[in-house]
């Protein structure tokens, strides 16, 4: 499980911009570790307090086997020396044989003593018994603890990922809704690209009448009705051009912002699908935590 952490937390370090974030998944992938170390130190105690156990159940064994050997050899002697009588080989006079011995002890020392070990090597039995209780619980609680977790850290996960790719999806229709727009902008601007083409000729002809008709001979240079009309045309095809060229400015300025609206939702986009694709990735490695057994 730590090793999936710990490729959980780095897989995600790898998110870009906006979505590198200390969201809701971050706080419980942090958390999950914490428990995680929390489980080992409690496990590391347990074998501990286990070994310990071992080394108290060896030394009553230790115990146990001596004074079983004393024991067996002790009934040998006295079996032997039931079986002596006075056709026996090996007996014989022996020199202050009915002496104390130094390390002679007496009949309730060596009753407390077996007792003692006996009592003792009980004691470390069902300390022990209650140790691998102990061990039994801790190690079902850790499991409970852990799963909880990893249930919390999913859920974070496809709640994360559902957010992401709402976020997505959003982005996309504004990508499809953008890109209709600036192709709708593009249209008019071409279509006032032709009409202030079209206002050329006319206007041409305009000027190209007024200036005919400033060679007309003496007195027939007369400012009539024909010139004026032609001013006033030539002014209105002006006027037409230039609230064009304002409307063509104006277009231009808006597709320019309408492109560069879409590249930050292309951007955006590709953050969203990197970062959904990483959080997948991460879902997909903590398969392997359903496989991890915790049965002693």
């Amino acid at each position: 499980p730590f090793v999936v952490e710990l490729e959980n937390l780095i897989t995600r370090s790898i998110r870009v911009s906006i979505d590198l974030v200390d969201d809701e998944v971050s706080q419980e992938l942090n958390r999950e570790v914490e428990v995680i170390n929390g489980i080992k130190e409690k496990l590391k105690q347990k074998v501990n307090e286990a070994f310990q156990q071992v080394c108290a159940l060896q030394d009553a064994y230790n115990a146990m086997c001596d004074d079983l050997a004393d024991k067996m050899h002790s009934l040998d002697v006295d079996q032997q020396c039931h079986g002596l009588n006075n056709q026996s080989a090996n007996i014989g006079f022996h020199k202050n044989a009915t002496r104390i011995a130094k390390d002679i002890v007496l009949p309730d020392a060596w009753d407390s003593h077996s007792n003692y070990n006996t009592q003792r090597a009980n004691s470390e039995i069902r300390a022990s018994t209650a140790l691998r209780e102990m061990i039994n619980n801790t190690i079902e609680q850790t499991a409970n603890d852990l799963e909880a977790q990893r249930l919390r850290t999913e859920y974070a996960f496809r709640k994360r990922i559902h957010e992401v790719q709402m976020a997505k999806d959003e982005l996309e229709w504004q990508q499809r809704n953008t890109k209709r727009e600036i192709d709708v902008l593009m249209d008019d601007i071409r279509g006032l690209k032709q009409a202030i083409a079209d206002k050329n000729k006319p206007l041409e002809v305009a000027e190209t009448r007024s200036e005919n008709r400033t060679y007309r001979p003496r007195v027939e240079l007369c400012r009539d009705a024909p010139h004026d009309g032609l001013i006033e045309e030539k002014n209105v095809l002006q006027k037409t051009v230039s609230s064009l060229v304002d409307k063509h400015n104006t277009a231009d300025d808006a597709l320019n912002q309408l492109k560069q609206t879409i590249n930050r939702i292309d951007e955006d986009i590709a953050i969203k699908s990197d970062s959904l694709e990483l959080d997948e990735t991460c879902m997909t490695k903590r398969q392997k935590l359903l496989l991890v057994s915790h049965k002693v």
